[in-house]
């Protein structure tokens, strides 16, 4: 609940930033050329967390997100782009900046329409007790065009991120082993973002 109020806090005031912008041209077809989305996302841990030589348990993490990805269009239903932004797992704490590379398919690119996502890179940890790893994840989203200057963008999919070096008492607290192993963490995503 607390991660779902604060994602709709910052979204609203991304919506007021774009209302007060400046006034300028306004781009009448945001799918072409150069772009930037802008977006905060959640998680819900999905699954099982396994360990070699433990039993597995439940993956109660909860994730926060907030990415910017800047790309190109190379037609108006496809874009390719790159991602970079800062995350954080609640349970266990740790928090990574992933680069990941961005693929969008817009099923009508000059109305509001469902769009595919598809993404993949590579994470750097932000603590010592885990390792940097891999990040990819599949999903589908609705594109909102709320005027002529403002494009909303809502997605939903699964996610997957490699942990390298992951300690198991840090997942699992019962367990008094310092084992380091590397650990898949799946979830699924929600996202609210706004196309630039």
């Amino acid at each position: 609940m607390h991660n779902a109020l604060l994602l709709l806090t910052c979204f609203a005031g991304l919506l007021a930033t774009s209302a007060h912008a400046q006034p300028g041209p306004v781009k009448k077809n945001k799918n072409i050329g150069l772009f930037n989305i802008t977006q905060l996302g959640s998680s819900s841990g999905l699954g099982q967390v396994r360990f070699p030589g433990e039993s597995s348990f439940r993956h109660p993490g909860a994730l926060s997100r907030l990415r910017t990805t800047f790309g190109y269009f190379l037609k108006p239903e496809l874009s390719v782009g790159l991602g970079l932004g800062l995350e954080a797992y609640d349970v266990p704490k740790y928090a990574f900046a992933p680069l990941v590379a961005d693929m969008r398919y817009y099923r009508r690119p000059a109305q509001s329409s469902l769009f595919a996502v598809a993404t993949a890179g590579h994470t750097v940890s932000l603590t010592q007790e885990f390792g940097a790893g891999l990040t990819g994840g599949l999903g589908v989203g609705y594109r909102l065009i709320a005027g002529r200057a403002t494009h909303l963008l809502f997605s939903t999919g699964l996610e997957t991120h490699q942990v390298r070096d992951a300690r198991l008492s840090l997942f699992y607290q019962k367990s008094a082993a310092d084992q380091r192993h590397t650990v898949w963490l799946n979830s699924v995503a929600a996202h609210v973002g706004l196309l630039f």
